[in-house]
């Protein structure tokens, strides 16, 4: 019986880890390109994915343009403020833990431990504040800043991500599935 037990859990640990993950990633995504410096620019990752206006339908495209527009003021937005590696990990930590409060047709609110999940959010937020008012005395409202960009990480859909970053590698996969066959296959 403590075998049955041991693989309930897990389970219920795995699940609950890769629907964080899942609902999050676009996010995290959006995180490291901006920590990372990576080049957003639209014409290069157009080129780079092989969208073209004779290949992709004109208000898909539009659409796409867009939102890789809206990526590149999220990153300079972020670069503007020369954010260190702490500061990014607490930002991550919170975009992660913010699933439960801001998903609520989400598998995660039928978690029992949905409060606890909160309450990490509530930590990274007061760990990143608490950082923030040691590291940049001089900046008193740079943690309200950076919470306030959290919003925009999203201006930018995960089917566009999808199709200009990861389709010509990994094909039409979703990402939420890839992740799962990831960490199935592995010991994240």
């Amino acid at each position: 019986m403590l075998g049955v037990l041991f693989i309930v859990i897990n389970y219920y640990l795995f699940f609950l880890q890769l629907s964080l993950l899942g609902d999050a990633w676009r996010e995290l995504f959006v995180l490291g390109i901006a920590q990372w410096a990576i080049p957003v620019d639209s014409s290069t990752l157009l080129a780079v994915s092989g969208m073209n206006t004779e290949n992709t339908d004109s208000q898909r495209l539009n659409k796409i343009i867009a939102e890789i527009q809206a990526l590149q003021e999220v990153v300079t937005r972020f670069r503007q403020l020369r954010l260190d590696a702490t500061e990014f990990a607490c930002l991550k930590c919170i975009v992660t833990f913010k699933a439960v409060s801001t998903h609520s047709g989400s598998e995660l609110r039928s978690f029992r431990n949905a409060s606890a999940i909160a309450a990490l959010q509530d930590e990274a937020q007061l760990t990143l504040n608490s950082y923030i008012h040691t590291r940049y005395p001089t900046q008193p409202c740079r943690f309200g800043k950076l919470l306030l960009l959290l919003p925009a990480l999203r201006s930018v859909g995960q089917s566009t991500i999808e199709e200009v970053f990861f389709k010509k590698t990994i094909g039409n996969v979703p990402i939420t599935r890839l992740l799962s066959d990831m960490y199935k296959s592995s010991d994240i």
